[in-house]
């Protein structure tokens, strides 16, 4: 299980999602609107990162094997 602090802010969460954005984008993987989209319903707590990666981990695994 993940735990991540609770960002109140906008600006703050807009902020986080830059980063990782960011970190992604020198890796040669840039965020998604969708992926961007994710993380902002992590942030603001209408979902969670577990349930998130969880949904992934199935997509992929559908269509991987």
């Amino acid at each position: 299980m993940i735990f991540v602090k609770t960002i109140k802010n906008e600006k703050e969460i807009q902020n986080k999602i830059k980063k990782v954005d960011g970190a992604m984008s020198q890796e040669g993987m840039p965020l998604t609107k969708e992926l961007k989209s994710i993380l902002y319903n992590c942030y603001i707590g209408k979902t969670t990162f577990d349930v998130e990666r969880k949904k992934m981990i199935d997509k992929y695994r559908k269509m991987y094997g």
